[in-house]
Formats: structure tokens, sequence, C-alpha cells
């Protein structure tokens, strides 16, 4: 087989650079691929691009390395060129999302195992705007951190990172809110809220089952709305998370659709797979098993989804 990597050098941790060589050299060592092409990122929109110019038939697969935003500009750069091209993800950024909600491997071993049974699976991506996303949009209280937090104190942290800078940032954060017109499907409400997220899988900033139902082949996205409370209510509503109970609080709204349209009375900055959004109103879609991923060949990551 022949293969393609873009790679992110500065995405998160450094430590996965180290695991290149082995794996590419194991790769041809093992006879799964006689050829391996290498392109390093350089700047934003670069992972983008080189995928732009992929053509089905080029690459037997396509390997990204780097975190959600990597693994988010090879996406729009597949779905705009309409790609039937496998793509593997060898996670390598702070948080990771998607691949963890996939179960991807991240040990050299595991990886090439899962390159040699070749398995894959076809899987939705959202579109908001003219923008697509493989793992969540949200806006409000805290959305902003990935655009705050700095390169270097995430390669220092990782993911505990995000979390000092919530810290940092919850007296003001508190103080959010937003109203919301929404429409889901056709059907129309209004909501006061802290935070909306529209989600393809069920983890969003490291944080696992945060919209429970999510499933990354049905065709559907998940709207979760934390509405206007108190912080004494967002404390009981942390409590209900840790106990896998949230989505029953009168504190959250929590909707399946195709289609959203949001409307918002703030021009607030949005988070789209850890990338600055453009402007409200959102319009949100699915592209319904329009991305070809290779996965794990385990029992246990079938029983998960």
């Amino acid at each position: 087989m022949k293969c393609l990597f873009i790679i992110n050098p500065s995405s998160g941790t450094k430590t996965i650079q180290k695991k290149l060589d082995q794996l590419i050299g194991q790769l041809i060592l093992k006879q799964i691929v006689h050829t391996v092409d290498i392109f390093y990122t350089q700047k934003k929109d670069d992972a983008y691009k080189r995928s732009l110019k992929i053509q089905d038939g080029d690459y037997d697969f396509v390997v990204s390395v780097g975190g959600d935003g990597t693994v988010n500009e090879i996406i729009n750069g597949f779905i705009e060129n309409h790609l039937l091209t496998p793509l593997a993800i060898l996670p390598g950024g702070t948080v990771n999302d998607f691949a963890n909600h996939l179960h991807l491997p991240h040990n050299t071993d595991d990886f090439i195992q899962m390159i040699q049974d070749f398995q894959t699976m076809k899987v939705d991506i959202g579109k908001v705007n003219e923008q697509y996303f493989a793992n969540v949009i949200a806006g409000g209280m805290f959305s902003d951190i990935s655009f705050q937090v700095s390169k270097n104190d995430k390669e220092r942290f990782g993911p505990l990172a995000y979390y000092i800078s919530g810290i940092r940032q919850l007296p003001s954060q508190l103080h959010t809110s937003l109203h919301l017109k929404v429409e889901a499907d056709g059907q129309h409400f209004e909501e006061d809220a802290k935070l909306f997220m529209i989600t393809n899988t069920s983890q969003v900033g490291g944080f696992k089952d945060i919209t429970p139902h999510a499933n990354i082949q049905d065709g559907q996205l998940d709207l979760l709305i934390i509405k206007k409370c108190s912080a004494t209510d967002l404390i009981s509503l942390f409590k209900d998370y840790t106990l896998n109970s949230h989505e029953k609080s009168p504190f959250i709204t929590y909707i399946q659709a195709k289609e959203l349209i949001i409307e918002c009375d703030k021009n607030i900055i949005y988070d789209v797979d850890g990338e600055k959004g453009t402007t409200f109103p959102i319009h949100v879609t699915v592209e319904k098993q329009s991305l070809c991923v290779i996965i794990p060949k385990s029992l246990e990551y079938k029983e998960k989804l």
C-alpha cells in the first residue's frame, strides 16, 4: 500500500514526534506499506490545502498526525473533495476528542495492528455554515478557552492547561448569559442559556458522555443547552454529570436533530473543533456517513458504538 502522513509538528505534546520514525519504519519492514509520503504543516490551513490536492487512487490511506484542529482541517479537505480514501488518525494533540470517541490507538504497536487489519467504517460529519466539523460546535461559558491557552502551556500541562485556564476565568464566566432562538428540524423554541454545544460524538473537552446519545453513524447531531442558572445550580449540574444523570436535569435542554439553526443575541466567539467559528446565525447540518475512517478491529469498540 501507499500512504500519506500529514503531520502537525507543533500540535499538543511533542512526544508523538518520537514515535513516527519507529512507526513508519515498522510499516515498511512488515511490508504493510511500500511507499510513504510525508507532509509537515507549517501554518493554519496547510493540512486543509494539502488534503484538497489528494485524488482517490493517489493513496491507499492518509494518516493525520496531530490534534482535533489538524483532523478538522483534513476532514474539510476530504469532504469538499468528495474523497473516499480512508483516513487513519494518530492522536497527537492535547485532547483528541474525535479520536478518543472512536477508541483509536495512541501507541505504535496498536496503531500498526490497526493499519494491518485495515477495518474501516463510514462516519457522520457536521457542517456549520460553510465549514465542516468532526466533533463539536460550542458557544458561551468556557467555549473560547481553546483559543486562549498557549502552545507552550499545552505542551507543558496537556489537558490540565484547559482546566487551569477555566479556573482562572471562573468568576467572569459565571456571568455569561445568552438568549438563543433555535430551530431544530422545523421546530422552534427560545432559551436563556449559559452554554450550548452541538456534537457529533459524545466526548467534548476530554469529558466523556456529555451528550450520551450521540452516535457517529445515525445521521443526527446532538444539541445540549445549559440553561441560565445560578452558581449553586451549576455545581448541582456538575454532580449530576458525574452520576450520568445530567440530561434529566431541569437546567438542561437536550435534543437530537438533522438540521439546526441558532440565533444568538450576542455575537460571541464560538468553537468549531478547537477553531474559531464565523458569525451568527449558524446553520448546522449533518453529512451522513460521508467520511471513511480506519478503526481498531475489536469487539469492545463495536459494542461501545
